[in-house]
């Protein structure tokens, strides 16, 4: 069996690779690989990251290799139900779930090359490397938490039927196939902000209007200044955003009848029925733990109120007095917990 070699091993055949080939440049203002050193170079290049990542892989602070697992389980679950290609997402947060160490290898490109043009030492790169795998680790792991807790949502409602929502030449919603899903995807309007797709529920019996917006964009729905000028930029779609999302979920009265959320420039908006949120516990330590979803509750009014998913802790993280409206679950990777939580629209749906 061969054994794994210090990353800093690896770096010194690294470097006297570059050494025997002097055509390769690498200084501080100038890098110069020729064509036919590439391959090589980085195969060793990501030989050095590999290293650096599994030195540091069982120490991570989240369970990357859990969270993977499901995630790619309700990946095939859902693409095999809706009869769609594949789930699109910023190819950080892909490469993490589909193979993790492979993702967390991606976050050291820039810093390794760093190290070769000597902007920085050899003692700062090792801390560096080791303080960014974790910082990216914990983050890739609640962004991809949050899309393997909404897929689930989107299976425990037993959809017969997926369409993605598009906007025609007057800006009006219709539907049209649904071929991949892509959370944050908008048709192309600067302003308007409409589902990603709708669903039929077997579970509820009615269509369902799904969004997972960014958690941070919320606000701005409802801000009572309207901007100066009318964007012209086409600024809508967020798929490819590696950010925190919350989930919308609306009931339609027919497939026709689809809600356009929020038009940021008119500053007019459809609540939704029900939010899903997330929660960490080191966001539970803060002062004001649960200020922000309780600012999406105000702005939004969701009939049904908040479903707050705990990512990685439990109920009793809750500080002891929340509004009625805010739901907590903890979750962890067990569906039958979201499946109580899906449970409790089916009294108050229609």
């Amino acid at each position: 069996m061969t054994i794994p070699r210090h990353w800093k091993q690896e770096y010194q055949l690294l470097e006297g690779f570059i050494t025997a080939n002097p055509e390769i440049i690498i200084t501080a203002n100038e890098i110069s690989i020729p064509h036919k050193f590439r391959d090589e170079f980085y195969q060793r290049f990501d030989d050095v990251r590999r290293a650096v990542v599994n030195e540091h892989y069982s120490t991570l602070p989240v369970n990357v290799e859990a969270l993977s697992d499901n995630y790619l389980q309700i990946e095939k679950e859902i693409t095999e139900m809706l009869g769609i290609t594949g789930i699109s997402m910023p190819m950080d947060l892909f490469s993490f779930l589909h193979s993790p160490k492979d993702g967390l290898i991606r976050i050291l490109y820039n810093k390794t090359f760093d190290l070769l043009q000597k902007k920085t030492t050899v003692e700062a790169y090792e801390v560096q490397a080791e303080s960014d795998l974790r910082n990216m680790a914990v983050d890739l792991y609640r962004f991809g938490y949050e899309l393997w807790a909404a897929l689930v949502l989107i299976k425990l409602l037993d959809p017969d039927e997926a369409l993605l929502v598009d906007l025609d030449d007057d800006y009006k919603p219709f539907l049209r196939e649904l071929k991949d899903i892509a959370f944050g995807r908008q048709a192309h309007h600067p302003t308007m902000r409409i589902p990603e797709f709708v669903l039929h529920s077997r579970k509820l019996g009615k269509y369902v209007a799904v969004k997972m917006v960014l958690a941070r964009e919320i606000e701005t729905f409802v801000v009572p200044v309207k901007p100066p000028v009318r964007p012209r930029k086409k600024t809508g779609d967020t798929s490819f955003a590696l950010d925190s999302r919350a989930m919308f979920l609306s009931f339609m009265p027919s497939r026709d009848e689809i809600p356009i959320i929020a038009d940021i420039y008119d500053r007019t908006l459809t609540s939704p029925d029900w939010i899903v949120e997330y929660i960490t516990e080191n966001e539970l330590r803060d002062a004001n733990p649960i200020g922000q979803v309780k600012q999406h509750l105000d702005a939004m009014r969701p009939r049904l109120g908040t479903c707050l998913v705990l990512i990685d802790c439990g109920p009793e993280a809750m500080p002891e007095k929340i509004p009625d409206n805010i739901h907590p679950v903890s979750v962890g990777f067990d569906r039958s917990r979201l499946q109580s939580a899906v449970d409790t629209l089916l009294p108050q749906q229609s």
